[in-house]
Formats: C-alpha cells, sequence, structure tokens
C-alpha cells in the first residue's frame, strides 16, 4: 500500500476486514486498493456505505470521487468533489479534483472557477497551475492560460518532462516566443537534457 503493490495490498486488506468486519479504516483502504485493482464495484458500495453513515467527512467524500471518477462515473463523482469542497473549503486538493473532473466532463467554466480556487489556497501544488492552463486552454483563453504553465514549470524546475509537454502546447496555442524563453531558461541554468534542446532547435528553426 502506497507503494503501488496493490493486489498484495488488496490481500491483506481482505484479510483484515475478516477479522475487523466493522472497521472502517480497513474498509476504506480495502476499497481503495480495490478500485486500483479495477474491482470499481466493490470499491463503490464500500464508499457508499462509508459516505452515509459519516456524511460530514470530506475526506471520505473525496476518495469516493477518486474511485467514481477511475470507474468513469464522472457526473457521480463530481457530486462527492463538490461535498468534500464544501466541507473543507480550505483543502486545495478537494478543489483541483472537483477542477479536474469537471474539465473532464468538457465543463470549462466550472473547471476554471474551481482551479482557480486551488490555487488561491496555501500549498497548492504545480499540478493545479497546470490544469487550470488546460482548462483556460479548453475555453480559448490561451494568453491567460500560457501565464499558468509558466507558473507550473517556474515551480517544478528540475521536471525536464513537464516542460518539453508545457512548451508544446504553448506552441500549438500560438505562443512560440514564450515556450523558446521557457526552453532557454532551463538551459541558461546549466542544465542539459536531450529532449529539451531538441525542441528548443525546432522551434528556432521554425522561428
Amino acid at each position: 500500500y502506497g507503494q503501488g503493490r496493490w493486489e498484495e495490498a488488496r490481500a491483506v486488506f481482505v484479510k483484515a476486514s475478516k477479522v475487523l468486519p466493522d472497521d472502517d479504516v480497513t474498509r476504506k483502504n480495502l476499497a481503495v486498493a480495490s478500485s486500483a485493482c479495477g474491482l470499481n464495484v466493490e470499491a463503490i458500495e464500500i464508499f457508499a456505505d462509508l459516505t452515509a453513515r459519516f456524511p460530514d467527512d470530506a475526506s471520505l467524500h473525496n476518495s469516493y470521487g477518486l474511485v467514481l471518477h477511475h470507474a468513469g462515473r464522472l457526473e457521480q463523482a463530481g457530486t462527492e468533489f463538490a461535498q468534500a469542497a464544501e466541507l473543507a473549503p480550505a483543502e486545495y486538493m478537494y478543489w483541483h479534483h472537483k477542477g479536474t473532473n469537471a474539465l473532464a466532463q468538457n465543463k470549462t467554466s466550472t473547471a476554471i472557477t474551481a482551479l482557480a480556487r486551488a490555487i488561491a489556497l496555501p500549498g497548492a501544488a504545480p499540478v493545479c497551475y497546470y490544469n487550470l492552463a488546460m482548462a483556460l486552454g479548453a475555453a480559448g483563453e490561451t494568453e491567460r492560460a500560457t501565464m499558468f504553465l509558466q507558473k507550473a514549470v517556474a515551480l517544478r524546475p528540475d521536471d525536464p518532462e513537464l516542460l518539453v509537454r508545457s512548451v508544446s502546447i504553448m506552441n500549438g496555442w500560438g505562443r512560440r516566443a514564450t515556450a523558446i524563453e521557457c526552453l532557454r531558461a532551463f538551459t541558461r541554468s546549466g542544465r542539459r537534457r536531450h529532449d529539451v534542446e531538441l525542441l528548443l532547435s525546432e522551434l528556432l528553426a521554425d522561428s
């Protein structure tokens, strides 16, 4: 559990739940592991019961939302994420999940609002800025989207994969000058990366 060995983890929680059938933490962990193993029906049944019995537990609603989203039940997942965010509005991750779920449903306005709320909260992770950029891009607001992509890259200076992905998106939006500058900033720092240098060469050649 926590290391991606979900089948092993699920086997442990199945045994534990037989010994402690009323232990809610064990049942929650079993549901998470079951979801990761593709056993969505089992996971959903457990979380439906847990959230019904503990309706004010934001973390349960969030976890239930993740299970539902993973199972492709996006609209129902959105309801759970919204409930989590309402119960714990200071938790940026709940707003992030609400936003990315809305984006998956092509509800760009809702996505932008939720993701903007996420980045306004303390501790917001770089992925929040990245996904806000994706939502803005989907809405055609590529200038603002590019700004948030730059922010995501700046927060993860040692993540060349994010840099290359973000720069490619910027270039697709017609923001080539900004894309080139992001790549140059990486190379000026003294770091070397073949895919970064190759993309920079390609963009300069097309300028």
